[in-house]
C-alpha cells in the first residue's frame, strides 16, 4: 500500500488524522496557483509507501479519514468566504476525539482561521511556524498569506507563544522583523539550523514554547522555508533556504509532540512546480508528519 491508498481508505469515524484541503490563492501577495495543489499533493503520495524506515512506522497502525477540499476562492472576489469555510471544515475535524488535523494549502493565510478553527475560543495554545518569513505585515487590506502570525497575535495569542524556526536573513523586511522580536517570538534563523542542526533548534523552539505555558500546539509549515532549488514551486522561496532532509526531519518531530493538535502544508502552488519537486516534498512531509504520530502512539501507550 502507498500513501495515496491509505489515505483513500480511510474513513473512520475516530481517526488518528483527518485531512482537509484548503484550495485557495486569493490572498496570496505573490501571483500564485496554490489553489491547484490539495489535488496534485494526492496525487504525489502514490510515490510514497506507508512505511518509514528512519524510525521503523508503519503509517497503516493510523486510521484516517480525507474530509475533501473545502470550496476555495477562484471563483470569488477575495478570500473572506473561503477563509470562513476552512476555519468551520477544521473546527468540524478537531471536534473528532483524539485526532491530528493536517490542512493541506493553498496559501499561507490559511493558517489563520485553521488556527482559529482548531484551537477554538480558549485554552493555552502556542503557534510553532517552519517559514523563511516572519508574516507579521501590516493587516492593511485584509488577511494576506503574508499577515497570519500578526494577525493572530493581535487577536490575543501571546507573541511568546509563538517560535519561528527557519527565518531567513534575506527574507523580511526590517520593521517585520524589529514587530516580531517585540512581540517576544522566539526566532531560530535559517542560520542556527545548519549550525546546531534540526533537531537541537526545534527542541529549543518546542521547549520555550512549553516554558511559555503552551499546552496545545498548531505547527504552520511553509514549504518556502526550503532552499529555492529544493522548492521551485513555492513563489517565495530563496536561495540559501534549509535543506529537504531538515523540513522532513521537522516534520516526523512534529508528529511524535502529543501538544500538537493540528498542521498545515502550505505555500506550493502545483501550477508552477518543477518536475514535480515541491508537491513530491510536500508529500514527503506529510509522510514523515505521519510516521511521527505512530512514534506518538508508541510513548503513550508504552507502559
Amino acid at each position: 500500500m502507498n500513501m495515496r491508498e491509505w489515505l483513500a481508505s480511510g474513513g473512520a469515524a475516530a481517526p488518528d488524522i483527518v485531512v482537509v484541503g484548503a484550495p485557495i490563492s486569493r490572498a496570496s501577495i505573490s501571483p500564485s496557483q496554490a489553489w491547484s495543489t490539495p489535488p496534485a499533493f494526492r496525487e504525489a503520495l502514490a510515490r510514497f509507501p506507508t512505511w518509514d524506515a528512519s524510525v521503523a512506522a508503519d503509517i497503516t497502525e493510523l486510521s484516517v479519514r480525507d474530509d475533501g477540499d473545502v470550496q476555495g476562492d477562484r471563483d470569488e472576489a477575495d478570500a473572506s468566504a473561503a477563509h470562513d469555510r476552512i476555519e468551520a471544515a477544521v473546527a468540524a475535524a478537531a471536534a473528532v476525539a483524539d485526532s491530528l488535523v493536517v490542512v493541506i494549502g493553498g496559501d499561507n493565510s490559511l493558517t489563520r482561521p485553521a488556527f482559529r478553527g482548531v484551537s477554538g475560543p480558549g485554552g493555552a495554545w502556542g503557534l510553532l511556524t517552519l517559514d523563511a518569513h516572519h508574516d507579521c505585515r501590516p493587516v492593511t487590506a485584509g488577511s494576506a498569506n503574508g499577515t497570519p502570525v500578526r494577525e493572530l497575535i493581535e487577536a490575543g495569542l501571546a507573541g511568546d507563544r509563538v517560535a519561528q524556526v527557519g527565518i531567513h536573513p534575506l527574507g523580511n523586511a526590517r520593521d517585520h522583523a524589529k514587530w516580531a522580536v517585540d512581540q517576544g517570538i522566539h526566532v531560530f534563523p535559517a542560520g542556527d539550523v545548519g549550525s546546531r542542526g534540526m533537531d537541537a533548534v526545534l527542541t529549543a523552539a518546542l521547549a520555550d514554547l512549553r516554558r511559555c505555558g503552551a499546552e496545545y500546539l498548531y505547527a504552520d509549515i511553509d514549504i518556502d522555508v526550503v532552499d529555492r532549488a529544493f522548492a521551485p514551486g513555492c513563489p517565495a522561496s530563496l536561495p540559501g533556504g534549509l535543506l529537504p532532509g531538515d523540513l522532513i526531519s521537522a516534520a516526523r518531530r512534529i508528529g511524535r509532540d502529543p501538544r500538537v493538535r493540528a498542521v498545515d502544508l502550505c505555500e506550493v502552488d502545483a501550477m508552477a512546480d518543477v518536475a514535480g519537486i515541491t508537491v513530491r516534498l510536500m508529500a514527503a512531509v506529510f509522510t514523515a508528519l505521519c510516521a511521527g504520530v505512530v512514534e506518538r502512539r508508541r510513548e503513550t501507550t508504552t507502559p
